[in-house]
């Protein structure tokens, strides 16, 4: 044992999803108790998860293999009585059978843990090294970002635990395939069975890497893998600084991933967008980051008000860059933007709640939705999203086109990552958008990121020869402004629209809806319902709540608009029409 810290990892059998965890702990202090704790939350998923309630058969030892006393201190740690004892040997299981990308789960068909959902810590010890042991079933290989040493394929000189914290390992017997960028080995491996098409991914994901590696300027990881979870109906990712966990859909994916034009199937463009936003992550998160985000706090909330510009800026260049691979049409790239700004205006809470407080609150509330999130705040990932589009327009406005969002990126990058391994403090993002633009921000950042202005798309849209127009149904009709779901042939209300008729009316979620202004809803939507209405008509709605029958009278309400459509402007100048080729590439598609 070189380093002070070992650890052992195993599946003896996977049947009964647990996992083996034995702890030797070196180089005791001269005090007579010694503190473990197990994480309570991940990196890059801000909510306190509790992983410490899957661990059972908590035990301690010296080296003679005596029994130690310890004590349960709180939720999350252990103390060991260590009083004439230089080393401490602790086992425990941790059951794992919870399918998502930042907790574990293990079965006959794979074995997949987090560090941070797995292994406890020293109090105090954040820093030490770790010897990592990891004995896979017979026949099943190991896939991590950590490279084995030299003459083993079990066995991981770890340099601290946040690096042990952001690996997570897969187990398994799985199809895989590797290839290099810039000399730097990737390896891509798939658990599930699915529909993929394994020889597009094997074209397509290397040039992800090469997009976001040239915006860039460089690979910053001696290896990296995509770690892949094809399941039923799953979707998610959760990025690392040499991997990256990313779930989807086994059978979701287009049976042909591109169609004989060259364009790309929804489906499959989704999971390439997924990949390249987790990738996107080993530069901005992993690497350039908020200071809150690195040295961690694994037993508490660690706050920030910038995961707008964490999750947000790599929501606009994991589909910026998909386009700049070529795979992405400038056209399909606009349709994507456009559906976007759709599902943000169905938001009322963009005007209640800023993109800093959103970011802040993702500890209460991004991972907690409920049916009045859509009323109460917004999500950082969609209007942090658009946010970064029109900053990016902003800049290219106020540089003539020869800065971009990018060059702020790139900045922050070189002066707090490269230059001294930190994150940037609360301020430095608007800071260096002020000066690579030249421009002062301030409004910018007042309106759209302290504040909870709509966004203003024509002045943003307007220099580049863009406006963006809403469209309406033709058939016109009212609504009730409520988002319903069709069960088992009754519709459900799942949420009401703040400030609309329903909620005025008094209509709940959970309210099953039985008939309009006496017409039958049954499974239908009740905006298709109330297609010959019109704004301010006054029906009655029949609901069954908690079994009885309500009746509840409603003045209907304009639809909102069923689209929004990117356009053209005739009248747009040359400098417009360059600005806009300069960042879509061409004038218009």
């Amino acid at each position: 044992m070189s380093a002070p810290i070992a650890i052992r990892i195993q599946v003896p059998q996977p049947q009964t999803h647990l996992i083996e965890v034995e702890m030797r702990v070196m180089a005791l202090s001269d005090d007579s108790e010694l503190v473990l704790r197990m994480p309570v939350w991940s990196p890059g998923s801000y909510l306190v998860r509790e992983y410490a309630r899957h661990v059972q058969r908590f035990a301690a030892f010296d080296k003679d293999g005596e029994r130690l006393r310890f004590e349960k201190i709180d939720k999350a740690s252990w103390k060991i009585d260590v009083a004439h004892v230089d080393q401490v040997r602790v086992t425990y299981q941790v059951y794992a059978h919870d399918l998502t990308v930042r907790t574990n789960h293990v079965d006959t068909s794979h074995a997949f843990f987090n560090g941070v959902a797995t292994c406890m810590y020293p109090d105090g010890r954040l820093d030490d090294a770790i010897d990592l042991h990891i004995s896979p079933p017979e026949g099943w290989e190991i896939f991590c970002g950590l490279a084995p040493a030299e003459g083993s394929k079990t066995y991981f000189e770890v340099a601290d635990f946040d690096e042990l914290f952001d690996t997570p390992v897969e187990l398994g017997p799985h199809p895989y395939f590797d290839f290099e960028v810039e000399g730097v080995p990737h390896r891509f491996v798939m658990w599930g069975v699915s529909n993929a098409d394994v020889d597009a991914l094997k074209k397509h994901v290397p040039e992800l890497v090469k997009v976001n590696a040239k915006m860039f300027g460089e690979i910053p990881y001696e290896r990296y893998v995509f770690i892949n979870h094809l399941v039923d109906g799953g979707f998610g990712g959760l990025e690392h600084r040499h991997s990256s966990v990313n779930m989807f859909d086994a059978r979701g994916f287009d049976k042909v991933a591109l169609d004989e034009d060259g364009n790309l199937g929804d489906k499959y463009g989704n999971f390439l967008r997924l990949l390249c936003h987790e990738h996107f992550h080993a530069y901005h998160v992993k690497r350039l980051r908020p200071e809150a985000l690195g040295p961690f706090d694994y037993q508490n909330e660690n706050y920030t008000h910038d995961l707008w510009a964490v999750e947000g800026v790599t929501s606009y260049y994991d589909t910026y860059n998909l386009m700049g691979t070529g795979l992405l049409s400038p056209a399909a790239y606009i349709e994507l933007l456009e559906k976007r700004v759709l599902e943000l205006s169905q938001y009322p809470g963009r005007l209640l709640h800023s993109l800093e407080m959103a970011s802040f609150d993702a500890w209460i509330k991004f991972y907690r939705p409920d049916e009045n999130t859509r009323n109460s705040t917004v999500s950082y990932y969609l209007k942090g999203e658009l946010v970064s589009w029109v900053l990016d327009l902003w800049i290219r406005t106020k540089t003539a086109g020869e800065r971009t969002l990018a060059d702020v990126l790139r900045k922050l990058y070189r002066e707090h990552y490269k230059a001294r391994d930190e994150g940037y403090p609360r301020g430095a993002f608007e800071a260096a958008v002020g000066e690579v633009s030249g421009a002062d921000p301030t409004e910018f950042f007042d309106r759209y990121i302290r504040g909870t202005h709509e966004i203003a798309w024509e002045e943003f849209l307007a220099p580049v020869g863009l406006r963006l127009k809403p469209v309406h149904d033709e058939r016109g009709g009212a609504s009730i402004k409520a988002v319903t779901r069709a069960e088992d042939d009754r519709r459900v209300v799942r949420e009401v629209l703040g400030g609309g008729p329903g909620e005025q009316a008094g209509l709940c979620a959970g309210d099953v809806l039985v008939a309009i202004d006496r017409w039958e809803v049954a499974e239908r939507d009740p905006d298709e319902l109330l297609i010959d209405y019109e704004e301010g008509d006054v029906v009655d709605v029949h609901v069954l709540r908690r079994g009885r029958l309500h009746t509840l009278t409603m003045t209907l309400a304009k639809p909102g608009p069923k689209s929004y459509k990117l356009e053209v402007r005739a009248d747009a100048s040359q400098k417009a029409r360059e600005l806009r080729k300069g960042w879509l590439g061409v004038e218009t598609w």
